[in-house]
């Protein structure tokens, strides 16, 4: 599904510092909004602005949910009932070092 290969290289980016703003920006308008909004959640539960390691990683997601494009996706995607029901069945940190777990949780849901 290019779908999730797109949405595990818009979690590798953002997480490993792979790409530049401009190219998540556009993978992350080209998601599912439900999609785009796990990634962010996620990043920012499993690095929390107090660890100082998790510094590069938020700085590259506040980029990313500075575009306009961006903040609508990620509003219709917490609103979607499929996150609703990811967050109510999960939690983002249990995900940790696990993330391409969560892509795949949340992209076979979107696709049942």
């Amino acid at each position: 599904m290019d779908e999730k290969r797109d949405a595990l290289r818009l979690l590798d980016g953002l997480e490993n510092g792979g790409m530049s703003t401009a190219d998540a920006v556009a993978l992350g308008e080209d998601l599912d909004p439900v999609l785009t909004y796990a990634i962010v959640s996620f990043l920012r539960a499993v690095y929390p602005a107090g660890n100082p390691a998790a510094t590069a990683v938020l700085k590259r997601v506040v980029d990313l949910i500075s575009s306009p494009a961006i903040v609508r996706q990620h509003e219709r995607g917490r609103q979607d009932p499929v996150a609703q029901w990811l967050e109510s069945e999960h939690e983002y940190r249990d995900f940790r070092g696990r993330g391409p777990a969560l892509v795949d949780l949340v992209a076979d849901k979107l696709d049942s």
